[in-house]
This record gives C-alpha cells, sequence and structure tokens, in this order.
C-alpha cells in the first residue's frame, strides 16, 4: 500500500489538484454510475462543447446519459463501464469519434475499478488522440497511393507530395536527383503562382539544405533557417523552413525528398514529421531502385534474351538477371528467388543442373549441359551454360546459370537428320528406278512389267508390299500384279485402298496417306481392314502417260516410314515409265501381230473444230496426218472436198482457236487441197487417247458437224477400256464398229527392203557417201562440196539426189504399202 504522508505532505490531498492538470477529461462515478467528480479539463469541455456533464450536474448519471445517446458508442460505453463495476471486466477501453463542425476529433475512453470501504466505485478517463487518429489517416492515405496499381509512378510521386504538403503544412514538395553538381526537380507540389516545374535544373550549391541532406545521408528539420541554423540559408530560393530526408538508389544517394516553406513554421517540425518523411524518401528510393532494375533487366531481356540466373551450391536461386518466361511459368521472378533446381525442375532434370553447377565450382570452369523442359505451350529443349562468378555480392560457392533455348537447333537438328534420310532413301529409289527401267526395256507384256515392277520394289527394304491394278468399276479396283503379300484380291481390298486408287487414277497425280488404316472404315459385316494391317504410310502411283492412264501402282512402305515429297515425285516418274512401256509394248503388238481389232468411232455433232466447219460449209475434212510440236499442240494436215481453198482459209483464220493456216498443196485432179493448220491451245482429242493405248489411226474425217474416226489395236487390248477413257474425254462418242482385221507381218528386213525399191543407183550412191563421211554429224565431217568432188559431180546434182533419197526413207518410213496412210 502506497504511504499517505510523505515528506510530511498528505499525498491524498494532491491527487485532485494533480488530476486537474492532467490533459485528459476525468470522473468517478459510484456503483451505480452517478458521477461523483470531475477534474478541471472535464468541466472546460463540457462548458466548451455545451455537454450535460458539466460542474453544476454533478450528480447525474454517467449511464442514463450514454444509454441515450443517439449512436452505438454511447451505448457501448455504458455496457463496458457496467461491466467494470459488477467486477466482470478489470478495464474498459474504447475508441470513438467526436466530430464537431468546424474540426474532427477522437478520443479514447478508458474505465477502471477501485473500492474504498467495501464500495466500488469506477474511475472514467477520456484521452484526446486526434494527432494519433490523423497520423494513421495520413499513413493510410500514403499506403493507399503507394499501392494504387493503376497510378504510374510520377502520379504516385505527385499524390504523396501533395499528402506532405499538406500533412506538414509546406508550400512546396519535390523529388529531386543530384547529377554531379546539378539538381534536377524530377517531381514538384507547388502553388500555381511559383516559378517551379518539373524538369528545372539547378546547382547543388544554390540549395545548401538538399546538399547537406545529400552530402551526410541523413534526414533534416529545420523550422527557422536565419534562427536556428543560418548556414544553411539560401538567397536565391528564400527557403525558410525545411524538412527532408535523402533518397538511397543501390546504396548510393539518388537525391532528397523533402518540403519546405518560405515563411517560418509555428512550430517545431516532430519526430513524427521526420519518420513520415523518410517513409516517403524509403519507398521512393525503393521504387527507383525497382525500376533501375526492371529497365536493367528489360534491356539484358532485348539484348540477352536467354533466362539467367544466380545460382549457389546448394542449387538454390539466388537471383534472376533476366526473365525465364520462356523456360518456366513464373507470374513473378522474385517467386524464384530462394526456390531450388529440385523445386522447380523434374528430378532427373534437376540432378543433371545441380551436377553441372557443382563440376563447376569444383573445376572452376566453364560446364554445359542439354535438357529437355515441359513449358506451357509444348516441349523445348535448352542448353545450361553454367560458369563459376567471384564476387562481393554473393557468397563465394555461386554460378552464373544461362538457359539457352536451343529447341530450334534441335528442330533443325532433327529436320537435317530426316532430309539426309529422306534423300538417301531417295538416291536408293532413283537407282531402284534404273534398274526397273532397264528390266522393262525387254519386257513383251504388260503382264511381264507390272510383275517385274513389284518385285523390283519389294526385293529392296524401300516398301513392304507393292500390287498393281486397273479400274474394274467407277468406284472399284481389278488387282493386276503383287508381291510381298501372300494372296490378294480385289474383294480383299478395303475400301479405303479402293478409294485412295480410284482417286490417283481420276486426278492423274499420286495419292499419299501416312496410315492406310485411318481412311478405312468399318462394314456391315466385318471390319474393313487394308492388305497390310500393320499402320503404314501408301502411295497410289497413277500409271499415266498423256490422256491415257493404265491403272495404278499401290506401294505400301516399311513399318515406322513415311513418303514425302520428293519420293511422291520419284514414284510419279516411275509411274509413268511404267506406262510408256505398257504403252510400247501395246504399240508393237499392234505393229507386229498378224491380226489387229479395228475398231470404229463416231462422235456426233461433235465439238472438234474441223467437225463445226463441216456443218458451216457444207463440206468434209480428211485428216492425214498430226505432228506433235514442242508447245504441246499439233500442226495439223487435212484435206477439204466440196469447199473452195479461199472459204476455208478465211474460215480457219477467224476461228479464235486457230493459230495459223495455210494451203500446202492446192486442188488437183481427183485430189482436194491440203492445209497446214496450227491450233494455238491444247485440246483433248480421242486421236491421242488411242495413241496411247498403242493404237495406229487408219482414218479420221469431218462432215456433217460429225467426227468419223479408225484405228487399228493389238489383239489383246483391253477394248472397253480404251472406249470408257475415249468416252472421258470427248462425252458422246460412239463405238461403231469391231472387227479383226489380218494384216501382213512386216519385219525389219522388209521396210529396208522397201526403202531399196525406192532409191536410183545414184541416189543410194549419194546417201551412202555422204552417211560415212560425216555429212549428217553436227559439226559435218564433209561439206557438200567435198561430197559432191567425192562423187565427181555438181553440187547442186548432189543436192537433188539427196533430196529425193531422203524422200523416199522418209515416205516409207511413215506411209505403208497398201496405199493407206497411218495418221500419226
Amino acid at each position: 500500500m502506497v504511504p499517505s504522508v510523505m515528506d510530511g505532505h498528505d499525498v491524498p490531498a494532491l491527487y485532485g489538484p494533480a488530476i486537474d492538470t492532467l490533459p485528459l477529461m476525468f470522473a468517478i462515478v459510484d456503483a451505480s454510475g452517478m458521477i461523483l467528480s470531475t477534474n478541471e479539463t472535464w468541466s472546460e469541455f463540457g462548458r466548451a462543447n455545451g455537454t450535460e456533464v458539466t460542474p453544476n450536474t454533478l450528480g447525474v448519471n454517467y449511464l442514463g446519459v450514454a444509454d441515450m445517446a443517439d449512436d452505438t458508442t454511447g451505448q457501448q460505453a455504458a455496457e463496458g463501464i457496467r461491466a467494470v463495476l459488477a467486477g466482470e471486466q478489470s478495464s474498459f477501453e474504447l475508441e470513438y469519434p467526436c466530430h464537431t463542425q468546424s474540426a474532427k476529433r477522437w478520443f479514447r475512453l478508458y474505465a477502471a475499478p477501485f473500492t474504498i470501504d467495501g464500495e466500488t466505485f469506477a474511475s472514467i478517463a477520456h484521452i484526446d488522440i486526434t494527432a494519433r487518429k490523423q497520423r494513421e489517416s495520413v499513413l493510410e492515405a500514403a499506403y493507399d497511393i503507394c499501392t494504387d496499381s493503376s497510378r504510374t509512378f510520377t502520379e504516385q510521386l505527385n499524390a504523396l507530395l501533395e499528402l506532405g504538403c499538406e500533412t506538414l503544412g509546406s508550400s512546396f514538395g519535390t523529388l529531386s536527383r543530384v547529377h554531379g553538381d546539378e539538381y534536377v526537380f524530377e517531381a514538384v507540389t507547388a502553388p500555381t503562382t511559383a516559378d517551379l516545374e518539373a524538369g528545372r535544373t539547378t546547382s547543388i550549391e544554390d540549395l545548401p539544405n538538399c546538399r547537406h541532406v545529400v552530402e551526410h545521408r541523413e534526414p533534416l528539420a529545420i523550422r527557422d533557417v536565419e534562427a536556428d541554423a543560418p548556414d544553411l540559408a539560401d538567397p536565391e530560393w528564400g527557403i525558410v523552413n525545411y524538412i527532408g530526408a535523402p533518397v538511397v538508389v543501390d546504396g548510393a544517394v539518388y537525391g532528397t525528398f523533402c518540403f519546405y516553406g518560405l515563411e517560418p513554421r509555428t512550430a517545431e517540425f516532430t519526430q513524427w514529421d521526420l519518420t513520415f518523411v523518410r517513409l516517403l524518401s524509403d519507398w521512393a528510393g525503393y521504387e527507383l531502385e525497382r525500376q533501375r532494375h526492371s529497365e536493367q533487366r528489360d534491356a539484358l531481356n532485348t539484348a540477352f534474351p536467354d533466362p539467367s540466373f544466380i545460382i549457389d551450391a546448394e542449387g538454390r536461386f539466388l537471383d534472376c538477371l533476366t526473365d525465364p518466361e520462356t523456360m518456366l511459368t513464373v507470374d513473378d521472378t522474385d517467386t524464384l528467388v530462394g526456390q531450388t533446381l529440385h523445386e522447380f525442375f523434374p528430378h532427373d532434370t534437376a540432378d543433371s543442373l545441380l551436377a553441372a553447377v557443382r563440376a563447376a565450382l569444383r573445376t572452376g570452369s566453364f560446364q554445359s549441359v542439354e535438357y529437355k523442359l515441359q513449358v506451357p505451350s509444348d516441349k523445348r529443349w535448352f542448353e545450361a551454360r553454367v560458369a563459376p562468378l567471384e564476387s562481393r555480392a554473393y557468397d563465394p560457392d555461386t554460378v552464373i546459370f544461362v538457359a539457352r533455348d536451343i529447341t530450334a537447333h534441335k528442330h533443325r537438328q532433327t529436320e537435317l537428320e530426316r532430309q539426309r534420310d529422306k534423300l538417301k532413301q531417295a538416291q536408293r529409289l532413283n537407282v531402284l528406278g534404273r534398274e526397273i527401267a532397264k528390266a522393262l526395256q525387254d519386257t513383251q507384256t504388260r503382264e511381264g512389267i507390272e510383275s517385274a515392277v513389284c518385285a523390283h520394289l519389294t526385293e529392296s527394304d524401300l516398301y513392304q508390299a507393292v500390287w498393281t491394278g486397273s479400274r474394274g468399276s467407277a468406284t472399284s479396283i481389278t488387282l493386276g500384279a503383287a508381291a510381298g503379300i501372300d494372296t490378294a484380291t480385289s474383294e480383299q481390298l478395303s475400301s479405303g485402298e479402293h478409294s485412295l486408287a480410284i482417286d490417283a487414277i481420276d486426278t492423274g497425280e499420286v495419292q499419299v496417306v501416312e496410315d492406310i488404316a485411318s481412311v478405312s472404315t468399318p462394314s456391315d459385316t466385318k471390319i474393313d481392314c487394308p492388305l497390310i494391317e500393320d499402320h503404314c504410310s501408301v502411295a497410289a502411283v497413277p500409271l499415266t502417260t498423256g490422256e491415257t492412264t493404265y491403272g495404278v501402282l499401290m506401294v505400301y512402305a516399311s513399318t515406322g516410314a513415311t513418303i514425302g515429297c520428293r519420293e511422291s515425285d520419284i514414284l510419279a516418274d516411275l509411274g509413268r515409265l511404267i506406262a510408256l512401256s505398257i504403252q510400247r509394248v501395246h504399240s508393237q503388238q499392234s505393229l507386229l501381230a498378224a491380226t489387229t481389232v479395228e475398231l470404229e468411232f463416231l462422235t456426233p455433232d461433235s465439238d472438234d473444230i474441223f467437225a463445226g466447219l463441216s456443218a458451216m460449209l457444207d463440206c468434209s475434212f480428211t485428216l492425214e496426218r498430226r505432228v506433235p510440236i514442242s508447245s504441246g499442240n499439233c500442226i495439223h494436215y487435212v484435206r477439204a472436198k466440196g469447199v473452195d481453198s479461199d472459204r476455208v482459209c478465211q474460215a480457219l483464220t477467224e476461228t479464235p482457236s486457230v493459230e495459223s493456216c495455210a494451203v500446202v498443196e492446192t486442188a488437183a485432179e481427183n485430189r482436194a487441197p491440203l492445209f497446214e493448220v496450227t491450233l494455238d491451245e491444247i485440246s483433248t482429242s480421242p486421236l491421242d487417247t488411242l495413241a496411247d493405248y498403242g493404237g495406229a489411226v487408219q482414218q479420221a474425217v469431218a462432215a456433217d458437224g460429225d467426227l468419223r474416226f479408225t484405228a487399228e489395236m493389238a489383239p489383246d487390248i483391253n477394248v472397253r477400256a480404251v472406249v470408257e477413257a475415249i468416252q472421258e474425254g470427248t462425252p458422246g462418242t460412239e463405238l461403231r464398229s469391231k472387227q479383226y482385221v489380218d494384216q501382213p507381218v512386216s519385219t525389219a528386213t522388209d521396210f529396208q527392203t522397201r526403202i531399196r525399191d525406192r532409191l536410183t543407183p545414184k541416189q543410194a550412191a549419194a546417201l551412202k557417201t555422204a552417211y560415212a563421211r560425216g555429212y549428217y554429224d553436227w559439226p559435218r565431217g564433209s561439206s557438200a562440196e567435198e561430197l559432191a568432188a567425192t562423187l565427181d559431180i555438181s553440187a547442186p546434182t548432189l543436192h537433188y539426189r539427196l533430196r529425193k533419197a531422203h524422200d523416199a526413207v522418209i515416205g516409207s518410213l511413215f506411209d505403208s504399202d497398201t496405199g493407206s496412210e497411218k495418221l500419226d
């Protein structure tokens, strides 16, 4: 118990006067809440604010007044004090606003019980906390500004400077940067009448207050510069009161964050004022440092896009030098710092990377290791480049770790390897194609050609199965030769194989599928399976030449292999080679056969140019010969009957598709004039189709708008296929007749004898001498004059004999002995 008498004074008698001096409102209430006593501050507050609890109203029940309050604060106070008086709480505290029209105020209510002679009382104090609340409000406002991501850094600075000026009662607020002897104002809050704005530069010597802050790296607060620190007075700017703090960036003083005015302050700056300014300067320094690091990182990312880190011997990330976004899913690079390799990478990858880190530290030399990583978009390849780092900023056992993205390099490497494999395969296929071409030279039948091709292709390891086929119907294929397949029939082909082969025949282009099983669909009775059930790449190669397609060659690649563009082009060439070989066989069979098939066709109302002119001019045209030229067109030699030559030339010249027309042989007795006609566009002709199938066109006549033509074919020709091919190119064409015709067999000896019979002895001598002396070589071995001297004849005589000899030889080549003329 505290003694009541000390040094002769009655201590309890001192309590009243002492409490009156305290800057708080104090009252004592009894157990019922009746006010028994108040201090002078309480009375002054009541008089100043017109409250009912005044010195003249002692004996008023405090709890009753609180209960009648309009807000919840009074009720809370009444409940808390009752709990204290009832012994339920040892004390009670409550903070509450008490605003007026002129000012905002906050108080803290404190109540505690005490007992005298067994009777309970409570002491009640109301403490003014307005200053603290105002400071808290200022700090909350500063926090809101600093964390407002919608504002730019400059906007945040301006808002903080305005808040500082309002809080400290200053006219000016600036963030400035010191650059050598210059002082640059980077953000400014000032009266509108002041001549000061961001970007202005002055000498640091003109601002001794700021220079002091920069040099001493400490905050400075002066109420009146002239009175308190005259050595810091400046005549240039006239700063009278000043408070500022240094802004430190990366350990160096960047500048100052300060507030000042041109008049002395009434009150001294408080410690809280100084702390507030330091908080603002520290935030500015942090943001400037973060911005600098961000700019450096952006520059590094632009110049050095590979992710790079500082890593210690335990595999822990100590710093991110450039963004790792290309390597990892990281929203904030700071989240990576402190993590380990094993926390971010698969275990095996982390082990190999950590081994490279430790090897670099152990050997003191550069290390590298490649690894693959799953990133958000796909899998990527990286090369970890690790080098030991010697820097005071980090522990001794640290490395720089650069993750270089080598995915493109890996893809190029893979693509090059694939292309090398494809090139090697293409080279092998080219060699195989030459071998097949040699093998086909002596083949005499189509079946032999197809069998030889299938055998050669499957004897290599390029293809596991090959077969040929021809169109059986609009949607099906009839199998021919095959290799690599034990047994195969048309019925065993899947719908996908039929469809793929038909597409190749219809389009005349190679059709390739990566997996033949993927284009087969379940049938009604069983699963529709291809001949080769293993998933493999298949190419359907049309056997085509000109306008004629003989069938299709189906090749099944080896397991795991694919058929690419280069290989597809080579297969297309092989398909044309096979078609030409088939065409050769058909032609030989047609020429050498003792019996041929003669087919007669009719195209009513034909689209042919000569058929159309025959109807218009009421005449007929007989085609004697068609000469293919390099452009792909043909020169047509035709005879016109029943019409004047000039009318024919005029009509042909006016036809848009005719390039030129000329009379090369005028009309004679029993012989119609011969015209040479060149068309300027390639047109589909049934005569071309017949030639592609090895047929010899015997006659072609256009009359009354119709086209009638006849051809001789080999006896074993597929007549149906020929008719379908002609009707496909020239719809409406009809097969009018088919008959077998006996014809004499013509040998090479017969042909030579026929030529000798048409040459005179002098013509034969001139021709043999010219050939022997190299007259037909290039360059020529002998001139015409030398030949004439050898034969002891004149040069004109030599030319005459050679021309007659040439006519005899060429006539024997293109004309038959029977007098009928082959048109091609």
